[in-house]
């Protein structure tokens, strides 16, 4: 039962991006560097693989959703992004 309890614990990180963006580079980065200081669960989606997605997102990437709630999108910080996985 602790091992459940653990795994709730654990973020879930949703990612849109899609290549070629500078930005959405800079945001994988920074979330590496954040996953060897914590685990937490990355879905990593091409916004160019779903028509609505891409509508929806097209021009705010990188979109970093923290356990479903929008928490980082455009030009990210680390400091803000550090700050978003604290909370």
């Amino acid at each position: 039962m602790n091992t459940d309890d653990k795994s709730t614990t654990v973020p879930q990180v949703t990612f849109y991006t899609k290549a070629g963006c500078h930005l959405c580079d800079e945001a994988r980065e920074m979330l590496e560097d954040i996953a060897v200081q914590m685990d937490y669960h990355l879905t990593e989606i091409d916004i160019r693989r779903d028509s609505a997605i891409f509508e929806r997102y097209r021009y705010r990437i990188p979109v970093i959703i923290i356990n479903e709630t929008l928490t980082l999108e455009g030009r990210i910080e680390y400091s803000e992004l550090a700050h978003a996985f604290q909370m």
